[in-house]
C-alpha cells in the first residue's frame, strides 16, 4: 500500500501551491476528499520545489500515522502543521539569502546574558529550596513516564536516580547553550525544533503547533486610534515566570490531571494569542492595563480567525490594521469566554507565586442580554412546527410545495430529530451521532447513553450521562424504529447522515434552520433553531419545578452533587423517569404524528 502521494508545486498567478493526493484507503477518514492544497507564499520556483518536498515528507508521515491509529487529523490540522513548516522554510530561506544566518552581535549578547541569569537563578533555587524544585522535576519526570505508559514510583531508587541525572541536566543545558550560540549562531529553540522535525515527536511541548508559545516574543500590539495600532518593544526577561514557560507548565499539569486533550489545546490556542498581543513577559508584571488593551484588540479581529481561509494567514497586527467593520468582528460573549479562560490561568499563577493578583479578574465586557441568543420554542410555535400534515409532508414524503429542492431517500431522522430533542434535551450533535448500542435497557427503563468512543465526542466531561426514554417517544414507536434498525444491521440511529469536520449535525440543522423552520414562519438566526429543542426542553423541565440537580444530570451541566465526584450517581432510575416524564406539551396532536 502507498504511503505516501503525489505532490507538486503548481503556480497560480504569482504563488506557487503544494497539493497533495490523499490516499483512497484514506479518503473516507476525509470525508471522501480526494485532495487539497496549501499555497507556498513563494513565488520562486526552484524554492517552491524544495518546500514541496519537505512537506511531502511530512504528509506521507502523517497519512501513515492516521493510518496505524496514532494521530486523529482533518484536512484543516493537517494544513496548520504544513503552515509551521512553510514559516520555517521561509525563515530559513531569508537568512541565507540576505547573509543573517548568524544573529547579529547584540542578539547575541543578549542571550548569553540571558543563559547566565537563568543558570544563576537556577543554581539558586537548587541552593535555598531543593525540596520545592525536585518536585517541580518529580512532575515532568511523571509525564514523561505517563506519555511511554511507564509505571513511576516517586519514592523507588531509580527514580530518585533519574530526578538526579535530570537536574545535573538542567545545570549542563547552559554550557551547551553558550557554546551552541557561540560556534553556530544558532539558538537553543532551533535545535529542539529541528530534533522534533526530523523524529516526527513532540519532545517540547512550548513549541510544538503552537509557534506563539516558542517565538522570542518582545512585542505588544496595542489600540491607540480607531483605525491603527502601534507595535512597542518590550524589554527581554530571563526569568524561568515568563508566559509561555508558565503557560507550558500550566498545560502540562491540566493534562496530568486529566483534562481532555481537545481542551487543552482550545485553552492552550487563547493563552498563545494573549502572548502574541501582549508579549511574553514575565507573569508578574502583567497588569489590568494590558488586559485591557488585549480586549481592544480582540474587538477588532474577526471570529475563528484560525479556521478562515480569508484570515488565517494574517498576523494579529495585520487584522487589527484592516479595521473591520462591527459586524465581522469578535461578538462580547466570545471575548468574554476567552477572558474565562486567561482568568483560570490568572488564577493558577496566583496559586504559585508568579503573581500576587489576577489581572483578568472583573474585566469582562458588560454584555446586554437582547434577543440574538438562543430562545425555547413557545407552544404556540410548536403547534406550527408539529402541524401533523406540515410535519409529516417536511420530514418524511417531501410533497409538500414548501420544500422545493427534494429529500433524501429516507427522511426518517428528520422526522425523529426535533421530537427526541424537545423530549431529551440533547445536544443536536448528541442526537445525530447517536449509535444503536447507546439505547439501553435498565432496571425495566429505556435509557439514552451519552458516551465519547472513538466514534463519538461529547462537549464535556459532564455530558456524559443517561437520559432516559420518553414516553410520548415510546409511544411514537421510538424504541420499535431502533429495534428494527437492529434487525437491519446498522450501526447509528441516524444512519443516513454523513459526517462533516463538525459531526453528524450539520445537513440536518441546515434542513430545520434553513427550509422547514422558516417556512412554517418560526425560524429567526440564532434565536430560533433545531438546537433550542433542548432549551425548550430545559424550560419545560424548570417550569414542572424539577430540582435543579435532576436538571442538571438530565442535560449533562456541572453537576453538584458530591456523590457525583465518587463515581456514583446521585438519582436512580425511577426518579429520572419520573421526573422527565412531567414534560408535556399541551395540544399538540400526538396521534396523529404517529408513523
Amino acid at each position: 500500500m502507498k504511503s505516501a502521494s503525489p505532490y507538486y508545486a503548481q503556480s497560480s498567478g504569482n504563488t506557487f501551491y503544494f497539493r497533495s493526493k490523499i490516499p483512497s484507503d484514506l479518503r473516507d477518514h476525509f470525508d471522501g476528499k480526494e485532495s487539497f492544497k496549501i499555497s507556498l507564499k513563494c513565488a520562486i520556483k526552484s524554492r517552491s520545489s524544495k518546500v514541496t518536498k519537505s512537506l511531502h515528507r511530512i504528509v506521507s508521515r502523517l497519512y501513515d500515522q492516521i493510518r496505524q491509529g496514532m494521530k486523529e487529523l482533518d484536512i484543516e490540522e493537517i494544513k496548520e502543521i504544513l503552515r509551521v513548516e512553510i514559516r520555517k522554510q521561509i525563515l530559513h530561506a531569508h537568512h541565507v539569502y540576505e547573509g543573517t544566518n548568524r544573529w547579529e552581535e547584540e542578539g547575541i549578547k543578549l542571550s548569553l546574558q540571558t543563559i547566565a541569569e537563568k543558570e544563576s537563578n537556577l543554581k539558586e533555587t537548587i541552593k535555598s529550596d531543593l525540596r520545592s524544585y525536585q518536585g517541580e522535576v518529580d512532575e515532568k519526570l511523571d509525564a514523561i513516564l505517563q506519555s511511554l505508559d511507564i509505571q513511576s514510583n516517586r519514592n523507588s531508587v531509580d527514580f530518585k536516580r533519574l530526578r538526579n541525572l535530570f537536574i545535573d541536566l538542567y545545570l549542563m543545558r547552559h554550557d551547551w547553550m553558550r557554546e551552541l550560540i557561540n560556534q553556530t549562531g544558532k539558538s537553543d529553540d532551533d535545535f529542539k525544533k529541528d530534533a522534533q522535525t526530523k523524529l516526527g515527536l513532540e519532545l517540547f511541548p512550548e513549541l510544538s503547533d503552537h509557534p506563539v508559545l516558542s517565538q522570542s516574543n518582545t512585542k505588544t500590539i496595542t489600540v491607540s486610534e480607531p483605525t491603527k495600532t502601534s507595535i512597542s518593544p518590550l524589554s527581554s526577561h530571563a526569568s524561568d515566570e515568563i508566559l509561555s514557560v508558565s503557560a507550558s507548565t500550566y498545560f502540562q499539569r491540566k493534562k496530568i490531571g486529566g483534562k481532555r486533550i481537545k481542551e487543552i489545546d482550545s485553552d492552550r490556542n487563547i493563552v498563545a494569542e494573549f502572548i502574541e498581543i501582549t508579549g511574553d513577559i514575565d507573569f508578574s508584571l502583567l497588569t489590568k492595563k494590558m488586559v485591557s488593551n488585549y480586549i481592544d484588540v480582540q474587538t477588532k479581529l474577526p471570529p475563528n480567525r484560525r479556521k478562515s481561509p480569508k484570515y488565517r494567514d494574517s498576523s494579529i497586527q495585520d487584522l487589527v490594521d484592516l479595521n473591520l467593520p462591527e459586524d465581522k468582528t469578535q461578538t462580547p460573549l466570545n471575548i468574554n469566554k476567552k477572558l474565562t479562560k486567561l482568568s483560570a490561568f490568572g488564577n493558577w499563577g496566583v496559586k504559585q507565586g508568579l503573581i500576587s493578583a489576577n489581572p483578568f479578574r472583573d474585566m469582562k465586557l458588560e454584555v446586554k442580554k437582547s434577543r440574538t441568543q438562543r430562545q425555547p420554542f413557545t407552544l404556540a410555535e410548536l403547534k406550527k412546527i408539529l402541524k401533523p400534515e406540515l410535519y409529516l409532508d417536511n420530514t418524511i414524503n417531501y410533497s409538500h410545495p414548501i420544500y422545493k429542492s427534494g429529500g433524501v431517500k429516507n427522511g426518517l431522522p428528520y422526522y425523529w430529530v426535533f421530537i427526541l430533542g424537545i423530549f431529551s434535551g440533547l445536544r443536536t450533535n448528541e442526537m445525530a451521532q447517536m449509535r444503536l448500542e447507546d439505547i439501553k435497557k435498565e432496571s425495566n427503563i429505556w435509557f439514552l447513553h451519552v458516551e465519547e468512543s472513538e466514534q463519538t465526542r461529547v462537549k464535556t466531561l459532564n455530558a456524559i450521562r443517561k437520559v432516559p426514554v420518553h414516553p410520548q417517544l415510546i409511544d411514537l414507536g421510538f424504541i420499535d424504529y431502533v429495534s428494527d434498525l437492529r434487525q437491519r444491521k446498522k450501526d447509528r440511529v441516524f444512519w443516513e447522515l454523513t459526517k462533516t469536520r463538525d459531526g453528524y449535525a450539520k445537513h440536518l440543522s441546515r434542513h430545520f434552520n434553513e427550509k422547514y423552520l422558516r417556512a412554517v414562519g418560526v425560524w429567526e438566526r440564532t434565536v430560533k433553531v433545531l438546537y433550542c429543542t433542548r432549551h425548550t426542553f430545559i424550560n419545560a423541565l424548570y417550569q414542572n419545578k424539577v430540582d435543579e440537580n435532576v436538571i442538571k444530570a438530565l442535560v449533562g451541566h456541572e453537576k453538584e452533587f458530591t456523590m457525583k465526584h465518587y463515581g456514583g450517581e446521585p438519582f436512580s432510575p425511577d426518579r429520572l423517569l419520573q421526573e422527565i416524564s412531567k414534560v408535556t406539551y399541551k395540544g399538540i396532536k400526538w396521534d396523529r404524528l404517529k408513523i
